[in-house]
């Protein structure tokens, strides 16, 4: 199945062309690369008034995601005892609180 056909009107049929110097040209590019953008989309959406904001960063601190696999190794070995039978309710508690902990470094990291 194609990709679905667009109306008359959402069809990009006119180009603007226009000068840039060199360094005018590079901060566009890194402007556009910023934000997730290709140079095209980026300079539509400012032309046009859009405030256009950096994209996020979706690479994890390695730190954290060292401690997550640790906190979440111990999660499973204490749900496989659980289940054996054994009783561990004191280091799911602390388990969670560790959960905690790491949950509120994330959110004030994140601000």
């Amino acid at each position: 199945m194609g990709r679905p056909k667009k109306q008359e009107h959402e069809k990009r049929s006119e180009t603007a062309r226009f000068r840039l110097t060199l360094a005018e040209r590079e901060y566009i590019r890194s402007q556009a690369a910023a934000a997730g953008m290709d140079e095209s989309e980026y300079l539509r959406a400012r032309a046009l008034g859009h405030s256009v904001s950096p994209a996020r960063s979706n690479r994890a601190d390695p730190a954290l995601v060292t401690e997550l696999n640790r906190i979440g190794v111990n999660v499973n070995q204490l749900a496989a005892a659980t289940h054996m039978g054994r009783d561990f309710t004191r280091f799911w508690q602390e388990v969670g609180a560790e959960l905690r902990g790491i949950i509120t470094k994330v959110v004030a990291s994140g601000s």
